[in-house]
Formats: structure tokens, sequence, C-alpha cells
């Protein structure tokens, strides 16, 4: 009633609902909407700085970092540990999340050699760890396994349990990252076909633990397995809908990129239409301002 005084007990009962309600708001809201990164990883030349729209750094490690020749032997045994020192030290120094790409090791097929080559994935992480304990750590496209055709034959056929027990083997190296970076690359025009391939890569991530984020490489060009597309950029409403997917399941993207057929790196494009598209997604999910400030610095 008009000019009821509240007392002191009433007061402290009405500031408990109110925080409690707070609480149990924050607690709903989804981590991704707090959480949700897009990391640059792109290799064009001229690029300025991505960062003023929102785009985080990370490091890349290829594996040509420790030593061109035991890059080029393909070389299964693991590279010599002074070498992987020397790119520990190197990737502390500029402080970002740290992708290993090493896709030459085997771990599917045989299980013998799924566990051989998993203790070297998870060596080479340690003595990356020994020396940059302070950085996370993962690897580009494992796990889980990439398999776009199991992704679409279902939950319940042989090929898709099949992957899963696949998956299951590479436990000990999901266990071992800070995070996972399932490689969501586009074979085909099929859109359809794509969003169930990320859905399923992703829930299989996802299926390892729901504690460490899930970071999804996406790359706005078609995969060099499609000889009649490779390297043409998707169409606008193809990368958007990849943009959307990763937005809506995962807790980051990582865009990869800039890479030309001549084996160097491409020269920015401004006006690009993949990176319009990039642009305005960032700003419709508030990550970011679509125009830079006066004076991007260029690098």
């Amino acid at each position: 009633m008009p000019g009821t005084l509240i007392k002191p007990l009433q007061v402290i009962l009405l500031l408990t609902v109110l925080v409690s309600n707070v609480l149990q708001g924050l607690a709903q809201t989804p981590a991704g909407e707090k959480t949700f990164k897009v990391f640059d990883a792109t290799l064009y030349a001229n690029k300025p700085d991505l960062s003023v729209y929102g785009l985080a750094p990370i490091t890349v490690v290829y594996p040509d970092s420790f030593g061109r020749d035991w890059y080029r032997q393909n070389n299964q045994e693991l590279p010599r540990k002074a070498a992987v020192q020397a790119v520990a030290s190197s990737v502390q120094a500029k402080g970002n999340p740290v992708v290993l790409d090493v896709e030459h090791w085997r771990v599917w097929g045989e299980k013998r050699i799924i566990q051989e080559n998993l203790k070297k994935y998870i060596t080479l992480l340690e003595w990356m760890k020994d020396v940059a304990p302070i950085l996370t750590f993962g690897y580009y496209g494992v796990p889980p396994l990439r398999n776009y055709g199991a992704a679409q034959s279902g939950l319940i056929t042989g090929e898709y349990k099949g992957w899963m027990w696949g998956n299951d083997q590479l436990k000990p190296l999901a266990d071992a990252v800070d995070a996972l970076y399932p490689s969501l690359y586009t074979f085909y025009e099929d859109r359809a076909g794509w969003r169930k391939f990320a859905t399923a890569q992703i829930a299989e991530a996802r299926r390892y633990t729901a504690e460490k984020p899930v970071y999804v490489f996406l790359w706005p060009q078609y995969h060099e397995i499609n000889k009649a597309l490779a390297g043409t950029y998707l169409p606008e409403d193809y990368w958007r809908l990849e943009l959307q997917t990763a937005r809506e399941l995962a807790d980051g993207i990582v865009i990869w990129g800039g890479w030309g057929n001549n084996h160097r790196p491409a020269i920015w494009d401004e006006n690009a239409p993949w990176w319009r598209v990039t642009r305005e997604f960032l700003a419709d999910n508030a990550l970011a301002s679509p125009l830079p400030p006066d004076g991007i610095r260029v690098h």
C-alpha cells in the first residue's frame, strides 16, 4: 500500500530474491554469448590489422617450423627436441593461443599405428608446454577425425559407429590439449550436406568433454579435394551459413586462407565478398564494430 514502510527483514528478503534472479539469469545465458571468439589465421599479404574488427590473433605452427628437412622427409619420427623448444620459445613471446599443424602422423586404421602416433602427438605437445606452460595448445583437425561421409550416413549406421570408435581412440590426445580445433573446410556445393558435416564434427568434439572449447577451422574457399572448384571462393550466402552455423554450435571460429595458387600469400582484398560477409557477421553478433577506426595499421 502507498506509504507503507518496508521493514529491514523485508528489504533483506527482497534483495535476496533480486540477486537470486540475476544470478539465475546469468546462469541461463548460453556460454557462447560471452565466450564466442573469432581468430584470424589468414596468410594474406598486405593485410590490415584485423583486430580492430574484433578478430583475435592466433599462432598456427606449421610442420616446417620444426625443421625443413624433417618436414620434407614426411618424417614418422619426432622432430629434434631442441627444435621444438626453440619454436615454443618463439610462440611464448607472442602470447597467443597455439594450434599445432602436424598432419602426417596417421591416427586412424590399425590400432597399433594409432597408439604409436598418439604418443608422438602427446610428446610433441608436452615439449611445447614445458617451455610455454601459460599458453593454450591444440592440434589442427584432430581430435576428432574429419569424416564427411560418416557424418552424412547417420548415427545408427555402421559407418558412423566406426567413426565414433576411431574418435574414441583419440581420447588421450583430447585429454592432453587445451582446446579442440575440428576442420570444417568445404568440399562440395551441397549446403545442407556441409551443415550436417559440421554438426556431426562438433558433436564428436563435444563428446570428449564439455569443459574444453571447440574452435572450428573455416576457409572461405573450396578445398582442393574438389578439383573443379579448388580455391574458388564460396558464394556469399554459403559463407554466411558457415559462420552462422559455427556461431550456433561452437565456441569460436578460426578463419584460415590467403595462400595463393602460386604457393605464396595472396594479396589482401578489402572489398572481397567473403570479407564483407565476415564483417557483417561480426557486427550482427555484436562481436565488433562494422567500421574500422582511422589509421588502420598494415603489417
